[in-house]
């Protein structure tokens, strides 16, 4: 095999490994490899292979017949990330907390992680009727603003592999979706309407750390419930919020 296409393979390879660490959570924290399999669209051959390195490596038990869990290694690697400094969730939690009061909706830091967007902190908002998003879950970065946002700051190249490796994607979806994110990129914010939710409204901006993009803070709600002098007044605390979490990543 040609050096470029043994590289690809192994990012490809590595790919996978985290997307089936990133399927265990609070709520399924054991899995089983046929219900991995399905959930990431994997062969059952490929699934216990990757296991199987998984668990040579410690980082997952078998607990049972066929079922796995998340190893105690994760607990000292949470441990080495709280003691790594103020992180980027340190930062942005009090303009979060700052959004929500102002404006009484939920408030959303997002990150990219592969080719995934994971939401990893969140103020809900005091309404009866909120949104319910999952910190740590998975989302695609083609739906939803957030996503939009994280997708615009991918290199070109991997971002063209990621469009293309979304099946229900057309042609020319993908095509449209390459000139919004080239604006997304330029003006770094972007609104959604109705693409993660029927009937919410998003919006969300660039989180930048020394001029790269490390993440997206976004606000979300209930259309009904925002008019368009509302939604104007929150795209302008998002993007302030966000402009003000970029400068103190960038005096930490």
């Amino acid at each position: 095999m040609p050096e470029p296409a043994r590289r690809r393979s192994g990012a490809e390879s590595a790919r996978k490994v985290l997307q089936i660490l990133l399927e265990f959570d609070e709520e399924r924290p054991t899995r089983g490899a046929a219900d991995l399999a399905a959930a990431l669209d994997m062969p059952s051959s490929s699934m216990y292979r990757y296991l199987s390195v998984l668990r040579e490596t410690g980082m997952i038990e078998e607990v049972g017949t066929g079922e796995y869990r998340l190893s105690w290694v994760f607990v000292r690697l949470a441990g080495a990330a709280r003691a790594g400094g103020r992180s980027l969730e340190d930062t942005a939690r009090p303009v979060l907390e700052s959004i929500v009061e102002d404006c009484g909706e939920t408030a959303l830091l997002i990150k990219r992680i592969g080719w995934s967007a994971v939401c990893v902190d969140r103020v809900d908002s005091p309404h009866h009727v909120r949104l319910q998003f999952t910190p740590g879950e998975p989302m695609s970065l083609h739906e939803g603003s957030a996503a939009r946002v994280l997708l615009a700051s991918m290199p070109a190249t991997e971002r063209r592999r990621y469009l293309a490796s979304a099946p229900e994607l057309t042609e020319p979806v993908r095509d449209q979706l390459e000139t919004d994110v080239e604006t997304i990129g330029r003006i770094g914010w972007t609104e959604s309407f109705g693409e993660v939710d029927d009937g919410i409204w998003g919006v969300s901006a660039a989180i930048r750390d020394q001029g790269r993009v490390v993440a997206a803070l976004g606000v979300a709600g209930p259309l009904y419930r925002l008019q368009q002098n509302d939604r104007a007044r929150i795209i302008q605390l998002v993007i302030s919020g966000a402009e003000e979490i970029t400068g103190a990543l960038d005096r930490a």
